[in-house]
């Protein structure tokens, strides 16, 4: 009787693991997801601003639109976006990233007064500014893809 008790205990710890280990694999599928629509958010945003710049397309209201949604994906918490452990797949994110997580923290921060200067930019509606002001965003999000994105497969 004590075995069967053990066994049914063990198989529940089992069945217990199991389940967590599930929602942890589909949480860090979730966290991927949502970092790589940010990361898609900014881009997009920067090819609109640089239609715009180039004077390829756009308006200012355009920029104004992709500034600040530039601006609400560099205001998200990074360690929200880069939980340790979430890799692989098609990720293009580098180990470095977590074992020099302050240099990729500042890197992310220092785009955050580079986000508003674009939409102080986009507000005076000067493309000259608006380059200027892209070219920050640019150094931003160029530094820290250097250092901690891995090139495409």
């Amino acid at each position: 009787m004590a075995s069967r008790k053990f066994l049914t205990i063990t198989a529940a710890s089992t069945l217990l693991a199991c389940l967590a280990c599930t929602a942890v694999a589909q949480d860090k599928e979730s966290v991927m997801k949502m970092r790589e629509q940010t990361m898609k958010t900014m881009g997009g945003a920067m090819q609109a601003t640089g239609k715009f710049v180039k004077n390829e397309g756009g308006t200012v209201d355009d920029v104004k639109a992709a500034a600040a949604r530039l601006t609400e994906a560099a205001s998200k918490d990074i360690a929200s976006l880069f939980p340790a452990g979430s890799t692989g797949g098609e990720s293009r994110a580098k180990p470095e990233i977590w074992t020099s997580w302050d240099v990729f923290a500042k890197q992310w921060a220092d785009l955050k007064p580079a986000a508003a200067k674009l939409t102080e930019a986009a507000a005076s509606g000067d493309r000259q500014q608006i380059a200027a002001a892209m070219g920050g965003v640019g150094k931003a999000c160029g530094t820290c893809h250097d250092q901690f994105r891995a090139p495409k497969q």
